[in-house]
């Protein structure tokens, strides 16, 4: 037969049990009980309180401790969210400058590039210019040189001029 242990509170239960059935006096509140049975109750109760008091404060050490540590979690979680909070927020900050940055470099490439194109072009306009000039001058010349060889040796230059 395997033995229970009793709490506290069914061995109260108990010991009230033990009042409520004592024999009543007559013609009275009070009633007749046993010394020893009441007071070998009583000191069970009281021998026994401090087991369960200590396993109660053995339950409440336990929650008392996951408390903790759910709070020193929570706290951990809570400071590295910060800190991937303000990583994002420098890393963002760096990209929006080194895009601002490379836009500006973009910009002036694109307005060197445009100078540079007007340039040639401008310089390309004058030697073409130049060389317009230089034929213009030798299609003159080419045509007199014609005329006159044609005075001399009285070769019809209109025939001539168009082949």
């Amino acid at each position: 037969m395997a033995a229970t242990t009793t709490t506290a509170e069914e061995k109260l239960t108990q010991l009230r049990q033990l009042v409520l059935n004592a024999r009543s006096m007559p013609m009275s509140a009070s009633c007749v009980i046993n010394r020893g049975e009441v007071l070998d109750a009583i000191d069970d109760v009281i021998a026994h309180l401090p087991d369960e008091i200590a396993g109660a404060q053995q339950v409440i050490d336990e929650k008392q401790s996951a408390i903790a540590a759910g709070e020193a979690e929570a706290a951990r979680l809570r400071e590295r969210a910060r800190e991937e909070a303000g990583a994002l927020a420098r890393d963002s900050e760096v990209v929006r400058v080194a895009e601002e940055i490379a836009a500006k470099v973009k910009a002036d490439a694109e307005a060197e590039a445009e100078a540079l194109r007007r340039e040639t072009d401008l310089f390309i306009d004058s030697r073409m210019a130049g060389f317009e000039s230089v034929l213009h001058k030798t299609t003159s010349q080419v045509h007199t040189a014609r005329a006159r060889l044609a005075e001399r040796s009285g070769l019809d230059v209109a025939r001539t001029h168009g082949a």
